[in-house]
């Protein structure tokens, strides 16, 4: 009975010392948090382990983070992953869907970022831009021909036959017109009385005859000739390709190019009824691209986005200085605050570790117990 007894308070006496031991060694790692002082000198294991470490840790804890927890290789993999793009696409339609069901206005957009008159704004700098353009082109020398399309060039070419003889038809039916026959007698007559009195001797060999109709008849031979047709063809492409190879500045030359620019700036901004587009919800400005945007250009800009961040995601990690972050953040933590997350995160361990401690100290106990037994 007595050697129980015995065993038993050795037992008890072993594990209370085992599990004691283990919370007291427990707790210096953290306390105290500041070196303790008995006559002038520092005692020992003050203060604790993590409070005089702290400062290594933060940088153990930063590089170990960059090495071995956020690396590159693990960003890049991650972003390979279909279910990523998937959830940032989502993401992506959602906030867009919500922004888009504000139903707010250009204008009330732009109101939002501090631009206020924001219509007469953009109409201004519009029409300001559009005349400088137009200015720039006026005045450069470069030909014509550099500005038009080759299709453009090749069709105009093609009408300039059809050009060529609705001149011609359009001269048989001036001169065979009323008003053509009166501006011929006109031009006739005219001609006779400068002539004076050879111009009456004309007239008086002619006799009755009516010298308009015979030019008006003969007029109308000449525009259905088809030597007249080929005539104003010639003309017309002469004139066409000597276009063609003038520069800008000289066909521009004989205008008012201020006034000219600024009308038609005017012209174009009217057209492009900027107002209206500014007073309307942007919900229903892009309603007729939503589909292209959510089906073709979102997925490509995300794939193109995934593929330069997948390029330069070490060069974006080493501009951020993970590592330094995470080292400023723990060293920002006083000590009871850097206590209370390692707790946290090891709290069940610590018990397991003071309850082991226990366990160990009372089966010395109890070993020692039966030595004492046989000695």
């Amino acid at each position: 009975m007595e050697f129980i007894l015995t065993s038993a308070m050795m037992v008890v006496i072993s594990a209370f010392i085992g599990g004691v031991t283990n919370y007291i060694a427990i707790k210096m790692l953290f306390r105290p948090y500041r070196p303790i002082y008995l006559f002038g000198k520092k005692l020992p294991f003050t203060p604790g382990l993590i409070p005089k470490r702290r400062d290594e840790l933060a940088r153990q804890l930063g590089k170990m983070v960059i090495e071995h927890l956020v690396t590159p290789e693990g960003i890049k993999k991650k972003m390979e992953e279909v279910s990523f793009q998937q959830k940032i696409q989502s993401f992506l339609l959602q906030s867009i869907d919500a922004w888009l069901a504000k139903q707010k206005t250009l204008t009330e957009l732009l109101e939002e970022y501090g631009v206020s008159n924001s219509k007469e704004m953009i109409t201004t700098r519009l029409e300001r831009a559009i005349e400088k353009s137009i200015l720039h082109f006026f005045n450069t020398d470069q030909k014509v021909s550099h500005f038009l399309p080759q299709e453009w060039k090749k069709n105009i070419e093609l009408q300039i036959p059809n050009l060529a003889e609705w001149i011609a038809m359009k001269g048989v039916q001036y001169v065979e017109s009323d008003e053509g026959k009166q501006a011929l007698q006109r031009m006739i007559d005219d001609f006779l009385q400068q002539k004076g009195t050879f111009g009456g001797m004309i007239q008086m060999f002619l006799g009755n005859l009516n010298i308009a109709d015979k030019i008006q008849l003969e007029a109308a031979k000449f525009f259905r000739h088809q030597g007249t047709i080929d005539l104003i063809y010639s003309i017309l492409f002469k004139e066409w390709s000597r276009l063609l190879d003038m520069p800008v500045s000289e066909v521009t030359s004989r205008m008012d190019k201020d006034k000219t620019s600024l009308s038609i700036a005017k012209l174009i901004s009217e057209k492009i009824r900027i107002y209206e587009t500014l007073d309307k919800p942007i919900s229903e400005l892009v309603q007729p691209y939503k589909q292209a945007i959510t089906e073709k250009m979102l997925p490509a800009v995300i794939s193109s986005s995934v593929l330069y961040l997948q390029n330069s995601v070490e060069q974006i990690m080493k501009a951020f200085d993970i590592d330094e972050i995470v080292t400023a953040q723990v060293e920002s933590f006083s000590v009871e605050r850097l206590e209370e997350v390692v707790l946290t995160i090891s709290k069940r361990e610590f018990k397991m570790i003071t309850y082991l401690g226990a366990l160990l100290g009372g089966i010395i106990g109890f070993v020692q117990s039966i030595i004492i037994l046989f000695i």
